[in-house]
């Protein structure tokens, strides 16, 4: 019998591979029978946190869901949740052997090749098959992701920013016409109103032909919703408009939304973990993972700095550990982090490398050249390093540490932390 997690893992070889046909070709022949409701979400910035807002919903108000993100930060089984928790790696297991006799066992005419993405795209199908909503966060792009090979009750995508400009499109417009296709023909599609006309435009235009003749659909309009959000609102207000105009033109529960987002537990977005939790300093870690994420975050981040922080000379005492993952143009990047540290000077800044992502992170040497204006800057090539090269100070000379960059990086410090249980994991707490 194949092994799960080493065929699993031997799929990573195939990197990544948009294209519907072969996800489709398995899905097809594993014979699910899928939930009433299916939610789709692309985007740029804020697409997992809305997922896990709505998710986290639905279990308040006590209906069946399952949740498929990526990627996962701790632990595999992150990927595929129901109802808030981790599945268990035994029905991780159980569900990959399914997916690889489909894809390639001996009862099969022809062998489909499926990357990782997809594979646990696969898991999450067969895992959603009894409940009532299953909730499907995109991984890039929409047109070609694994997950438009389903269907769908109702599609949202979220900001759209310039990224993967060499598979997306060459201009924003191109990109944001990309994500809209995860509309489906005579069906509800969610916009984020973009401030860019021309991209609103290019969403519109694309939904007005919605539908995919290689997966069997027939082409027709979706029906577009346009959702004001208000200047200013943070990362969860956004969320939360979003998942309301939504769940209201479904038909489903709001009055958990607003619990749900002052409560969701969203692992490595604003996560603040007190000094019980990491046996040294305070710690808030957040995943701003590309230009616009950043620069979004750092008004939230600075009242979270002021909330959590203690103060010295009326002045909030923190510490920044920063990693990232390859960026387009890494100076563009960070340039407004540094000019917020100008501002609001850091005790320490500790720069590092995240580990096990896709791709190796940005050298020391090339973050510690970026203009930090300090001599004092210290380089640790392993997340726990850096993490232990803080708790050798006291409380005074850290304050709060700052977490920011990689998703990637947080999961490395919550693996030093050891937060791995379906506790710490869960997207709420659990009576």
């Amino acid at each position: 019998m194949v092994e799960a997690r080493t065929w699993l893992e031997s799929t990573k070889k195939r990197g990544m591979a948009l294209g519907l046909k072969g996800t489709r070709t398995v899905l097809d022949r594993l014979e699910l029978s899928l939930p009433e409701h299916i939610l789709h979400v692309a985007g740029s910035n804020g697409k997992g946190t809305v997922c896990a807002l709505m998710a986290t919903c639905l279990g308040l108000e006590g209906i069946g869901n399952v949740l498929f993100s990526s990627p996962h930060v701790v632990r595999l089984e992150e990927r595929v949740r129901r109802n808030g928790i981790p599945i268990s790696s035994e029905e991780f297991d159980q569900a990959l052997l399914l997916i690889h006799d489909a894809a390639c066992g001996e009862t099969q005419d022809s062998t489909v090749d499926l990357t990782f993405f997809e594979v646990t795209y696969l898991v999450a199908m067969i895992a959603s098959q009894g409940s009532s909503v299953l909730i499907l966060e995109t991984g890039l792009g929409g047109r070609l992701d694994a997950t438009r090979c389903g269907p769908a009750t109702a599609c949202l995508v979220t900001s759209v920013t310039r990224e993967h400009m060499d598979i997306l499109g060459d201009d924003l417009p191109a990109i944001a016409r990309e994500k809209a296709a995860i509309a489906r023909p005579n069906r509800p599609l969610f916009i984020r109103e973009p401030l860019d006309f021309e991209v609103l435009k290019a969403m519109k235009l694309e939904a007005s032909e919605a539908g995919n003749a290689e997966l069997g659909e027939v082409l027709s309009s979706a029906e577009v919703h346009v959702v004001e959000i208000e200047n200013g609102s943070t990362v969860r207000n956004e969320a939360y408009s979003l998942a309301f105009a939504m769940f209201q033109h479904l038909g489903f529960p709001t009055d958990s939304l607003g619990t749900a987002r002052d409560n969701l537990r969203w692992l490595a977005r604003m996560q603040f973990l007190p000094r019980s939790s990491t046996s040294s300093h305070p710690y808030l870690l957040d995943a701003a993972h590309n230009p616009s994420g950043l620069l979004r975050i750092l008004p939230e981040l600075k009242q979270q700095i002021t909330k959590h922080a203690p103060h010295s000379a009326e002045k909030p005492v923190w510490s920044l550990i920063f990693g990232t993952s390859p960026q387009e143009e890494l100076s563009h990047f960070l340039a407004p982090l540094l000019e917020f540290c100008r501002k609001y000077p850091p005790k320490n800044i500790v720069l590092t490398k995240p580990q096990g992502g896709r791709y190796p992170g940005v050298s020391l040497d090339s973050l510690s050249h970026l203009g930090w204006n300090r001599d004092d800057v210290q380089c640790h090539e392993l997340p726990r390093d850096a993490i232990h090269s803080l708790a050798a100070f006291d409380a005074e000379h850290v304050g709060l540490v700052v977490s920011l960059g990689s998703l990637y990086l947080q999961g490395n410090l919550l693996s030093v932390f050891g937060w791995s249980s379906d506790e710490h994991l869960s997207l709420y707490a659990k009576d």
